[in-house]
Formats: structure tokens, C-alpha cells, sequence
């Protein structure tokens, strides 16, 4: 069913706002300096305002992303501008060539304002069903 309402969903339905990262490190060393800084790192991620979920993953054989759920765009912003994530994004882009990382990007991606739900996420009841039509494309 299409709805609004996911106060039911796991915290991943919840978020309005994804971060959506990942960094290429120079050599094994550079990653070990970012496994190093990640526990300051996750622990002011998950005391900040908004934050609903996060999991961070490794690219064979260079590479460590992280995703990251937040209740607002604003409390994404906000965390960007904690000591700890300052702290360790200067050490990651560091200056030329000293920078442990060759490349990285980062994604900012914004859930639709409604969505769907089904069975035990659903928040008027706990039915399974699907729904009627697809949502028309941009084309049609």
C-alpha cells in the first residue's frame, strides 16, 4: 500500500535523508589509520540528533564506504560540523599528496515524501497486500 506514514518501519523506512559514502585509501596502511579514528567517529555519529541507522562496508581491495540514515537533511548537516567528523575529514583529504585517500565521493539522498508499506510496517494494520497500479513514470 502507498503511505506516509512510516512509524512502524525499521529505522531505515524512517529516514528522510541518506548519506551514501566511500573513500579509495593509497595502501593497507591508510585504511588501518581509517579503522583507527571509526570508533570516535561512530560513537558522536550515534549520539547525534537524528540518526537512525548506519552500516559501513569494504570494496575488495582499496575501498570502505559507509551508509547512513538520518530523521532530517538538517541533522545530516549537523553532524557534519562535529569535532569528530571534521577530525577525521581533514585526515582523510589531508593536503595533496599526504592524504591517505586517492579518491572518495559522497551522496546525499532524499526519500520520497511517501512510499510503500506492507504487513507488519504498515501503520493502519498489519494486512499483506499489494498494491493496485505502479506509480506512472515521468514519461507517462
Amino acid at each position: 500500500m502507498r503511505s506516509n506514514d512510516f512509524s512502524l518501519a525499521p529505522p531505515q523506512g524512517r529516514a528522510e535523508v541518506f548519506f551514501l559514502g566511500a573513500n579509495r585509501y593509497r595502501n593497507p596502511l591508510a585504511m588501518i589509520g581509517q579503522l583507527r579514528r571509526w570508533p570516535r567517529v561512530a560513537a558522536g555519529l550515534k549520539r547525534s540528533t537524528g540518526y537512525l541507522w548506519h552500516r559501513s562496508y569494504y570494496e575488495f581491495p582499496d575501498r570502505i564506504g559507509l551508509i547512513v540514515a538520518f530523521a532530517t537533511r538538517d541533522d545530516l548537516m549537523r553532524y557534519a560540523r562535529t569535532p569528530e567528523h571534521r577530525e577525521i575529514m581533514t585526515w582523510l583529504v589531508g593536503s595533496g599528496e599526504d592524504s591517505p585517500a586517492r579518491g572518495g565521493f559522497i551522496r546525499i539522498l532524499t526519500a520520497e515524501e511517501w512510499g510503500y508499506t506492507n504487513g507488519e510496517y504498515r501503520a493502519e494494520d498489519g494486512r499483506l497486500g499489494m498494491i493496485d497500479a505502479f506509480t506512472k513514470l515521468s514519461t507517462e
